[in-house]
């Protein structure tokens, strides 16, 4: 009687393993942590100081160790200095050789969307008239360099940390470069020294934005 039982059981429960829907498994998300934000460097400057290897090494040396890397990437200086050179020749802002004309808030915003960057560390360094002064032997030239640092937040154009160095520079006649002096060593010291003394809040950047209605 009791494998009667046991069949009965068995031969009612079957259709129900046969037709029963499968589950379906929900997907699985994992965090990539892929959340890290962009920055790019960009040097506004006298051609000739652009265009020395010092600032080169300098810049990205100086700069990119604000930005710690488990929670940003910085472009490399390198391509953000062609996208800045492409730009002003896009746009007819290259005077000679020498000089083009200086790019503002503005056209960093666009060349750093460009380049998809969140951020944008916006270094401008400029000089006075030069003053002359001649020695017995030797001429020499002075000028008041400023250095000034300011962090661009791309997507809304405003700025979140400046930093201004000014300072004093000379140069001789010697390190003229087509008759006009130059004051390379000047415009390094015043970047150091604006670079190293420049603090910026990384935990604030990373944070989500605050949607307005």
């Amino acid at each position: 009687m009791r494998k009667v039982v046991f069949l009965l059981i068995c031969l009612f429960a079957f259709p129900l393993f046969c037709y029963a829907e499968p589950i379906q498994q929900q997907p699985v998300f994992f965090d990539t942590g892929n959340t890290k934000k962009v920055v790019g460097i960009f040097l506004e400057a006298p051609v000739t100081y652009v265009n020395n290897e010092k600032v080169r090494v300098l810049v990205p040396e100086k700069a990119i160790p604000l930005f710690p890397r488990h929670q940003f990437t910085v472009l490399p200086f390198d391509k953000t200095t062609m996208a800045l050179r492409t730009y002003k020749e896009d746009n007819r802002m290259v005077v000679n050789q020498y000089y083009s004309q200086p790019v503002n808030r503005s056209d960093i915003q666009k060349i750093a969307k460009g380049l998809k960057a969140d951020y944008a560390l916006f270094i401008i360094i400029s000089n006075g008239p030069p003053r002359v002064g001649a020695g017995l032997f030797t001429m020499s030239f002075k000028t008041t360099i400023t250095c000034d640092v300011r962090l661009l937040d791309v997507e809304t154009g405003e700025y979140l940390v400046s930093k201004e160095i000014v300072k004093d520079g000379s140069s001789t006649g010697v390190t003229m470069v087509g008759g006009i002096p130059s004051f390379d060593n000047a415009y390094n010291e015043a970047l150091e020294k604006a670079l190293s003394e420049l603090t910026i809040d990384t935990a604030s950047l990373i944070k989500p934005k605050e949607k307005t209605e």
